[in-house]
């Protein structure tokens, strides 16, 4: 379908295959390096984010074709999630700048998350089985056992403590499969949004379920914010975390910042 969708006027292009994790980044990175105008991400957040750390500070875009379990930032974009509407976008559609966050060494496109989201990724990073209903299933086997951490951070040098169920750290709005965490969140604002979702009862699970799957989380008493541009998690332990969706392990302080303006995407 895509050798049938591609405009094969306005593009000359190349399917390459990845053959190991971190391999789309060194795809890219070689892409960029020869000027092409795009390369486009056929995956979920895992593989655009390899494909941003390739591409990052260079003229070439980003481009979606969303095939993934959660596909954050493609529904932050407005990407569509059919096959053959995506590659309209990319035929045309226009380039836009976003912004991409920082977390240590490490790139983030969408994310970052060390509460229950992070338990719920190492778990299905781990799993057997892909797709968005084994996601679920591991959200709610775990939902009612995973306990709040305590985290302190510093905002822009001010100091901040908060037991968190979730503690999201946020360049877009949404984790994936239209879950909104961080519902004023702007790829464009030069501002990381911090959700944090503090400890609540057993008998609120239901409604905070449905609001973070309608965009209403902010409603819920449960739910705060902050915003800030340089970000400090204080840490000391093995803690869990993600970057737009893939699961990774902290052992020193988190040091979390914004780059504006920095990656060109092709958006509707």
């Amino acid at each position: 379908m895509v050798h049938r969708l591609v405009d094969k006027e306005k593009y000359e292009y190349e399917i390459c295959l990845t053959e190991a994790p971190k391999h789309a980044i060194s795809l890219s990175k070689e892409a960029a390096e020869k000027n092409h105008y795009a390369v486009i991400s056929i995956g979920g957040d895992g593989s655009a984010n390899e494909v941003a750390k390739g591409i990052h500070g260079t003229e070439t875009a980003l481009g979606f074709i969303p095939t993934g379990s959660g596909n954050g930032m493609a529904r932050h974009l407005k990407i569509p999630m059919e096959l053959e509407k995506a590659l309209r976008v990319i035929n045309s559609g226009r380039i836009e700048k976003i912004d991409i966050m920082q977390v240590n060494d490490e790139l983030c496109l969408g994310t970052l998350g060390v509460g229950f989201d992070a338990h719920v990724a190492h778990l299905f990073a781990k799993s057997s089985m892909r797709g968005y209903y084994t996601y679920a299933k591991l959200v709610l086997r775990e939902f009612y056992k995973y306990q709040p951490e305590t985290y302190e951070l510093a905002v822009d040098g001010k100091p901040f403590s908060e037991e968190c169920f979730l503690l999201t750290f946020a360049n877009s709005s949404q984790f994936g499969n239209n879950a909104v965490i961080a519902p004023y969140a702007d790829v464009q604002d030069g501002i990381i949004d911090i959700s944090m979702v503090r400890k609540f009862p057993l008998m609120a699970v239901p409604l905070l379920a449905y609001r973070l799957m309608n965009n209403l989380i902010f409603k819920s008493k449960y739910f705060s914010m902050m915003k800030g541009k340089n970000i400090v998690l204080k840490n000391n332990r093995e803690l869990k975390g993600h970057i737009d969706g893939e699961p990774v392990l902290f052992n020193s302080d988190i040091h979390i910042k914004i780059f504006p303006a920095s990656l060109n995407v092709i958006i509707p």
